[in-house]
């Protein structure tokens, strides 16, 4: 998913902040049948403010902003008096809706794109050639910030996944970090994913792995983890032609749902893909599929399901 400047949800009066408003509105226990009504003639007029409205709904929904609104549970002040109810009550909605439209922020990149040295847009890759000789291939939807001196390579990346091809140095280790995850190596190629979990995938050399809690593994070329907060699996075997194979613009799957298919191309189409069927996600897929044309593969892959594409916008794709 990506933002411009027509969504730029402080931006009063775009149908993304209308969605908020709405939203918000709707989240009353006292919204009445003529708000809405309203409400439903707002998201008919236009395809955007339907669009808008599934975005804020798909956020509001995210696993991400679940653990996030754990983390602030006086976010919601506790009803003391009856008196004090109706107020209280639009305070919260308030809340959440602030806090809604900080998380659209980070969703859609904006906050990583502000932070970075690096970034790209859905759809976009980018090689970078580093002071130090080694070279970055930042993919899709990324942003990549570095802090690189005398002593000192280090590199944060702040959202999406990069392929590393580093230039050894043994006196300076070269180093990734994400939110959960950090990746330590001399010399050698690799690729980091990052996210809820950080995923680090080895194509040549030696890579050591740990997160915060001192958890740490070595993981070799043709190998896979998976790092959290709280653990780092064992490495696992890849096939390093499905592992690397956005490096070609290409996306190849074995035996995967559609759901997880459709969300892997979601990651390059520059807008939101939505299967709205139980039955459909859980359909396998296999195939090898271009990344210069998503809209063409979403359209590939319901042919396959046996499923119809419905456009509600260039910013909306629905699989049913």
């Amino acid at each position: 998913m990506t933002s411009n400047g027509d969504d730029d949800p402080k931006a009063p009066g775009t149908p993304l902040a209308e969605a908020l408003a709405w939203f918000a509105r709707l989240r009353d226990s006292e919204t009445g049948a003529a708000e809405r009504e309203a409400f439903a003639a707002w998201r008919a007029a236009k395809p955007e403010n339907a669009e808008a409205y599934v975005r804020v709904e798909k956020l509001w929904n995210s696993p991400a902003l679940s653990e996030a609104l754990a983390r602030f549970p006086a976010a919601v002040p506790p009803v003391v008096a009856r008196s004090r109810r109706r107020t209280s009550h639009r305070w919260a909605v308030a809340a959440s809706v602030l806090l809604l439209a900080g998380w659209i922020l980070a969703a859609t990149g904006l906050i990583d794109r502000w932070r970075a040295d690096y970034s790209t847009v859905a759809g976009e890759q980018r090689r970078i050639a580093l002071a130090d000789g080694s070279t970055v291939v930042l993919n899709t939807d990324s942003a990549l910030a570095l802090d690189f001196n005398n002593d000192r390579r280090s590199v944060r990346l702040l959202s999406g996944e990069a392929y590393f091809e580093v230039r050894p140095a043994s006196a300076r280790p070269f180093i990734v970090s994400t939110g959960n995850a950090t990746v330590r190596v001399v010399g050698t190629r690799f690729a980091v994913r990052a996210g809820e979990t950080t995923s680090v995938v080895v194509d040549s050399g030696i890579v050591a792995c740990g997160n915060e809690k001192g958890a740490s593994v070595k993981v070799t070329a043709g190998q896979r983890v998976s790092i959290s907060k709280e653990t780092v699996t064992p490495p696992e075997t890849i096939d390093p032609g499905r592992a690397f194979a956005w490096l070609n613009k290409r996306l190849i799957f074995k035996d995967q749902s559609l759901a997880y298919v459709l969300n892997e191309i979601d990651r390059y189409h520059p807008g939101v893909i939505v299967i709205a069927s139980g039955r459909l996600a859980k359909i396998r897929v296999t195939g090898n599929y271009k990344l210069d044309d998503t809209a063409a593969v979403v359209r590939a892959l319901a042919d396959i399901a046996g499923a119809r594409v419905t456009t509600v916008s260039p910013y909306l794709t629905v699989v049913r």
